[in-house]
């Protein structure tokens, strides 16, 4: 009997070789093309265009700071101090309280929150109440202060006088830091760091608008009410003893010297400063007397120094007139008026 043949994997693969090739190199291709296929979905760009990359210094992550010519990062411009109006309700109740014991002559309430009160100055804040009603309108302006936590305040506020119809605007510049018991009102006398301050402070433009503001105010109060008017006149030394004010007010003395009949009248001149000596100490106003802006009786009032008041004479000159600090404002008073 013949033996049949048994085919094996073999000899499948022997005689099918060349079928087999040409299959696997097909699938290859097939392979090759799907994946081609993939790579065809749109990519979603997450980085920066190469252009900014290279511009970008080494190191140095985008942000939105300015770069100089150089390369260099600007440095940031420092905060701004802003003058804010009544957004302080505790410096508020603080100067109301001030303003109140001022008008009252009340001595004994404001030592509670002034830093230092002397004799000499309860003595002139009660002289000081017996023409003075009220302080009314009053606003807080605030600028911060030199140190932490620390405020300058311009007090704007109209001064109703006791038989006086209108009230007269004015301003006051207060320094309230922070104690340790809380905020207070700085009384005494400063130091030149802090005259320097407030004067810095007194050049910027929402400051000045706020002082020429009160001043207009000021000399509008005046031109409608005679009364005022020759009040103020008799502080300023302006009323002649043949023409007396209708109501009295307090005695003050008189900055301008008085012209005799025979002498022409002169159209007044800022005298020259001369020879400056430096003083830099404490004394008080011996009689009361304006604080102007510059050597010249004609020059605006910033402030009036009653009698025993602190002042600092911080220089004097040759031609009669002292440079001086009162309560932070840097003026000028005849030195004769001086202790």
């Amino acid at each position: 009997m013949k033996q049949e043949k048994t085919t094996t994997l073999k000899d499948i693969l022997t005689d099918y070789r060349i079928y087999i090739g040409i299959i696997i190199v097909l699938l290859i291709i097939i392979v090759f093309l799907l994946k081609g296929e993939k790579g065809q979905e749109p990519k979603t760009e997450t980085e920066p265009p190469q252009e900014i990359m290279e511009n970008q210094p080494e190191g140095q992550e985008t942000t939105g700071e300015q770069t100089a010519p150089d390369g260099q990062v600007q440095p940031e411009a420092e905060p701004e101090n802003k003058l804010e109006e009544n957004t302080h309700s505790s410096i508020e109740r603080l100067v109301e309280k001030y303003c109140a014991s001022i008008a009252n002559g009340d001595v004994e309430t404001l030592e509670t929150i002034v830093d230092v009160l002397t004799d000499e100055d309860k003595e002139s804040i009660r002289n000081r109440a017996k023409f003075i009603e009220s302080f009314n309108n009053i606003s807080c302006y605030t600028k911060d202060g030199p140190e932490e936590d620390s405020y300058i305040v311009f007090i704007c506020y109209d001064m109703k006088l006791i038989n006086v119809e209108t009230s007269a605007p004015d301003i006051l510049c207060l320094y309230m830091p922070m104690g340790p018991d809380g905020r207070y009102i700085h009384y005494g006398n400063v130091d030149e760091s802090m005259q320097e301050y407030v004067t810095k402070l007194e050049q910027d433009p929402d400051v000045k608008a706020l002082f020429d503001d009160v001043r207009t105010r000021y000399q509008a109060a005046q031109e409608s009410d005679k009364m005022l008017a020759e009040f103020i006149q008799k502080i300023n030394g302006q009323v002649s003893e043949e023409e007396p004010a209708e109501e009295e007010a307090p005695e003050v003395v008189d900055e301008v010297p008085e012209e005799t009949p025979e002498e022409a009248p002169q159209e007044p001149q800022a005298p020259s400063e001369g020879e400056a000596t430096s003083q830099n100490r404490q004394t008080r106003a011996s009689s009361t007397v304006n604080v102007r802006a510059e050597m010249s009786t004609e020059s605006a009032r910033i402030a009036v120094a009653y009698q025993g008041d602190a002042i600092t004479q911080i220089e004097s000159y040759e031609n009669g007139w002292s440079k001086v600090d009162y309560k932070g404002q840097t003026g000028y008073v005849m030195t004769e008026y001086l202790e």
